[in-house]
């Protein structure tokens, strides 16, 4: 007797929809709502990150980490309050870096600030990626910031963001104050000012 295969045990097939992978860009573009106008007067000291904008900058990251590279990337978007701000994109550069030094010319920078507009966003944090035993800020990153207002933040990451990009207690974050001076954040301060908010979350009846 022919014994028949239970039909659950057999994967079903992928349409060819199904092996597609999901666009990168925004299906359209909305009209400007003028947010980049509301710039910070007071340093912001609270940031709304979601848990899939943390993953797509690790997976920048890796990009420059294949090359040996330092990564470079901008955490750009809005004000909520005069206190609160809304982290909603992740702006990276397409350029060359080398092991153990980021350099992005002027017409990069630029390129960098007119999609910042094209996006009607605001910059909020830099950050970029060290080689191993290299540690935190140095003067070369303290002199040489993307932008400097009051409140500004910059983030290093050490070990070119290895195991993974995770985990922002182990970054070294450091908050801009005046006259070329920067300010480390604690621990204790990063986990209070850097509220990272889960993007997808299953919901099971009690």
């Amino acid at each position: 007797m022919k014994l028949l295969k239970n039909p659950f045990s057999i994967r079903k097939r992928q349409s060819p929809a199904d092996q597609t992978i999901y666009p990168l860009a925004r299906p359209y573009s909305a009209s400007l709502t003028g947010r980049r106008k509301r710039i910070p007067s007071n340093p912001i000291q609270r940031y709304f990150v979601p848990l899939t904008l943390m993953e797509a900058t690790d997976k920048i990251f890796r990009k420059f980490t294949s090359r040996n590279a330092e990564g470079y990337a901008w955490w750009t978007g809005y004000l909520n309050s005069e206190i609160e701000a809304q982290v909603c994109s992740v702006l990276y550069p397409e350029a060359k870096t080398h092991y153990g030094r980021v350099y992005l010319d002027r017409g990069m920078m630029s390129a960098m600030h007119r999609k910042l507009i094209e996006l009607d966003q605001i910059l909020l944090a830099e950050l970029h990626t060290h080689p191993p035993g290299a540690g935190g800020q140095n003067e070369v990153d303290a002199d040489n910031a993307a932008i400097f207002y009051p409140g500004f933040i910059t983030i290093v990451v050490p070990n070119f963001a290895k195991p993974r990009f995770y985990d922002l207690r182990n970054s070294f974050i450091y908050e801009y104050e005046h006259s070329g001076s920067w300010r480390k954040l604690e621990k204790s301060e990063i986990l209070k000012r850097f509220i990272i908010e889960e993007s997808l979350v299953e919901v099971k009846a009690q």
